[in-house]
């Protein structure tokens, strides 16, 4: 039979005195393999295979500075149990299953076991895959018909990648942060730019923000995905085509001046360019330019950067010379909707750039 010892830690003394409100886990891993069942209120069962289990009697507590729970139990006869629970998504690593819950359980010689906890009866997640790392685009709403949403000057769309939910909402830009349990997805607040928009584009937005708000059942089959409230109104979504870099010329928003800053170009001019063939080429406001690049998704490589020599007014030559050092310092690189977003190693902006309409 095994001996549990406790492992003190530090962040012990930080765990508020407060118990939890406890739901029901089986947590479980690999290499070698364990599991602890957390099913019975105020109790817990750890055991391994070819072992008689122990039963732990005890409760968890918040420990609010790392955002995890953290249940600690006494057995019959010797020293006591922990067990840190995390909420957000864990992999099993036999399998595409996604859990909602990662642990981690100390051990006498002061090793952790790790692994993942799911909830039972609860519908496993769909591998985050099918979800996650694809835009997916507004096609239907409540109120709201498919050609009404197609007809939109800018799509409603949206990404879900690590927690972290982008995209458009049919005006404005949108960002937020997410979680998966089982076949919930839910919804942080979200947060965007606020700008105003003509309609129906305006009206469209405020009904899709209303909808995609807290907790929504996802299913995904196909190529389309589809968000449902706890009242069964539905929002349906189709994927798009992975984001590329190539076949559309960008024209620049902003760009980082060097000088700890990103700022928007001079009254009057434009800088636009585009890659193809593995060399990115355009007008950077006074000159014609072009430099050879490599790229993959979510990285880029990009100079030398050559250019011709017309002259231009001294700021608009100063504008140059600072947007093609921020192209060149460029190394990651996503979009979202018709945005381009590079950022240099330091993870400062490089530039931003809009799809020209064709």
């Amino acid at each position: 039979m095994w001996r549990f010892v406790l492992v003190v830690l530090g962040v012990l003394a930080a765990v508020p005195p407060a118990a939890a409100q406890e739901r029901p886990l089986i947590c479980f891993g690999n290499e070698p393999s364990w599991g602890v069942d957390l099913t019975t209120p105020g109790s817990a069962r750890l055991s391994f295979p070819g072992e008689d289990g122990v039963t732990y009697r005890g409760s968890a507590v918040r420990n609010e500075p790392l955002r995890e729970w953290l249940w600690r139990g006494t057995p019959a006869a010797g020293r006591d149990l922990v067990v840190f629970l995390r909420e957000g998504e864990c992999s099993d690593g036999m399998s595409d299953t996604k859990h909602p819950v990662s642990a981690r359980v100390s051990l006498p010689d002061g090793r952790f076991l790790a692994g993942c906890c799911r909830i039972p009866g609860a519908k496993p997640a769909a591998p985050a895959a099918a979800l996650e790392g694809p835009g997916w685009r507004l096609t239907g709403m409540p109120g709201k018909d498919a050609a009404a949403l197609a007809a939109l000057p800018r799509p409603i769309r949206a990404r879900f990648e690590r927690g972290r939910v982008t995209g458009s909402s049919g005006c404005n830009n949108l960002m937020g942060s997410y979680t998966l349990d089982g076949d919930r997805l839910m919804l942080g607040p979200l947060a965007g730019s606020m700008m105003a928009c003509p309609e129906p584009g305006m009206s469209s937005e405020n009904a899709f923000k209303s909808a995609f708000a807290g907790t929504l059942r996802y299913s995904i089959k196909g190529d389309r995905l589809s968000l449902t409230s706890e009242g069964g109104a539905t929002l349906s979504f189709e994927k798009e085509p992975a984001p590329r870099l190539e076949g559309v010329t960008w024209q620049t928003s902003f760009f980082n001046n060097n000088r700890q800053a990103v700022i928007s170009l001079l009254t009057g001019t434009r800088i636009a360019f585009a890659f193809a063939d593995g060399t990115v080429s355009g007008n950077s406001g006074c000159n014609d330019f072009r430099a050879p690049y490599t790229a993959e998704p979510g990285r880029i490589t990009i100079g030398p950067v050559s250019a011709t020599s017309r002259t231009c007014g001294e700021d608009v030559m100063t504008q140059e010379r600072q947007f093609l050092a921020a192209l060149k310092s460029a190394v990651k690189w996503a979009i979202e909707a018709d945005e381009l977003d590079m950022h240099r190693g330091d993870e400062q902006r490089a530039l931003t750039a809009r799809a020209a309409a064709r």
